[in-house]
């Protein structure tokens, strides 16, 4: 529920804003004022229209001078509503970017995987088009934050960051999915053509020196899987698949990109 304070501001800037001949004035200075008490901890745009009709009601007490003139000031009230609503959905869109983004890196974070993932999916089935999911992973990542610190660390993650969207076209995605790991999502892309990409990605992160102060090399496996276009698939299973991918890269020696084949239509589940 919204504060008192913050109803009575509203009040207040309402019955400014009818009275007044709906002016630009009042509106900057609410803009001002109630989008500043918006934050994380306060739910005022769920309730905004419960705000709007109990002010309405009480300023519309004040001034019943006649049908027509009510109608003027309901007229103005409702387009201030509409003018503090288009401030209010952008600032949900700001914080909605805020939450989905890593701070870190810039990336889309594990919040946005899922959404991102099951649009692409849901795409690449609707088009018959392959859909590459591929997860890296930076080699032996805990040594680095071991002896050279988490700073170093910090500074070898947002070098990667870099390095693979810079690899990628406009269309893919990339997220951090959590300590080291990065999902990468290629659309209209069959798992044959995806390894160009992955390999580009893998040898610029070998061949780069992601911390130039300090004697060493950071290396990348990188495991991916495809769904065909054809047939279901489940968003979690093609992120199981694409970790198994990249499990087999450890194993095999690290530093590598690992394709495992999608399973079959008939097996794919949603």
């Amino acid at each position: 529920m919204a504060s008192e304070a913050f109803y009575n501001t509203y009040k207040n800037y309402l019955e400014r804003y009818v009275c007044e001949g709906g002016t630009e004035g009042v509106l900057v200075e609410a803009y001002q004022d109630l989008t500043h008490s918006l934050d994380e901890k306060h739910v005022q745009a769920a309730n905004i229209l419960d705000i709007h009709t109990r002010a309405l009601r009480e300023v519309m007490g004040i001034r019943r001078d006649s049908d027509p003139v009510q109608w003027i000031y309901i007229d103005r009230a409702t387009e201030f509503l509409a003018q503090i609503l288009v401030v209010i959905d952008s600032f949900l869109l700001q914080l909605k970017d805020r939450i989905e983004h890593d701070p870190l890196t810039g990336l889309y974070n594990r919040l946005a995987l899922y959404p991102l993932l099951n649009q692409l999916l849901r795409e690449a089935q609707r088009k018959g088009k392959p859909l590459v999911v591929a997860m890296l992973d930076l080699d032996d990542f805990k040594v680095i934050n071991d002896r050279f610190g988490h700073h170093a660390g910090d500074q070898v993650l947002i070098a990667a960051a870099g390095i693979i969207k810079k690899a990628l076209r406009a269309a893919d995605k990339v997220v951090r999915y959590g300590g080291e790991e990065f999902i990468i999502m290629l659309p209209d892309t069959s798992l044959n053509r995806s390894q160009i990409a992955l390999e580009r990605i893998r040898s610029q992160i070998a061949g780069q020196r992601l911390l130039p102060e300090m004697d060493v090399v950071v290396t990348a496996s990188i495991g991916a899987t495809e769904y065909s276009g054809r047939g279901t698939a489940s968003v979690s299973d093609l992120i199981a698949q694409a970790d198994r991918a990249m499990y087999k890269a450890k194993k095999e020696g690290k530093n590598m990109v690992a394709c495992v084949e999608p399973e079959s239509p008939g097996k794919q589940e949603e």
